[in-house]
């Protein structure tokens, strides 16, 4: 094989590596809410949308979950501000409530430790000097291991996807590395010939 194509095939097998490498990665493309996945309430009449996210993404039990909410102009995108709020989280069977939230720029969010697992509704109103809005959005928690004397500490559903990633990343440099390596004994025998 001569030297162009042996630096065509490295040049080529290099870019795969960093696309797949690349490809890995998340990117949320949202301004005010910097999550991956967002919900939105909307309510036309009175021109305001709220949107809503929490971290981590599959919450974990008794551990805390930000709830994160940016209340904006529909027409403007910009945010609404000085204005009092309220959240209520509940499965159905239990009730917690944040009151007397007061918010300066039009984002705010708070802690909460989720109980159990299921789905959860997580109700809004926000108190404008012009208007009362009430909004409804949901957190779904993922069962959980519980703990045993073989494993106490079985992996939460984030790390498990965390877990994959890095190793999809580990993968992906070993495989570049061994082809560069591969690429460049056979550029060196083809030279000595």
């Amino acid at each position: 094989m001569d030297l162009p194509k042996l630096q065509n095939i490295l040049t080529h097998l290099i870019l795969s590596g960093f696309i797949i490498l690349l490809s890995q990665s998340v990117i949320s493309g949202d301004a005010h809410i910097k999550e991956s996945k967002v919900q939105e309430w909307i309510d036309k009449s009175k021109n305001i949308k709220i949107q809503f996210a929490y971290s981590p993404e599959k919450p974990i039990i008794d551990t805390f979950t930000e709830l994160k909410f940016s209340v904006q102009d529909l027409e403007t995108a910009e945010h609404i501000k000085n204005f009092d709020a309220r959240v209520v989280v509940t499965n159905g069977q239990r009730l917690f409530k944040f009151e007397n939230i007061t918010v300066a720029d039009g984002d705010f969010s708070v802690k909460y430790l989720f109980p159990d697992d299921g789905t959860h509704q997580v109700l809004t109103r926000i108190n404008t000097n012009y208007s009362i809005l009430l909004s409804s959005f949901s957190v779904f928690v993922p069962h959980q291991s519980s703990p045993s004397l073989l494993n106490p500490f079985p992996n939460t559903p984030g790390q498990q996807n965390e877990n994959e990633h890095l190793t999809n990343i580990i993968i992906t440099i070993v495989i570049s590395i061994a082809v560069l390596t591969l690429t460049i004994v056979m550029i060196k025998k083809a030279s000595v010939r």
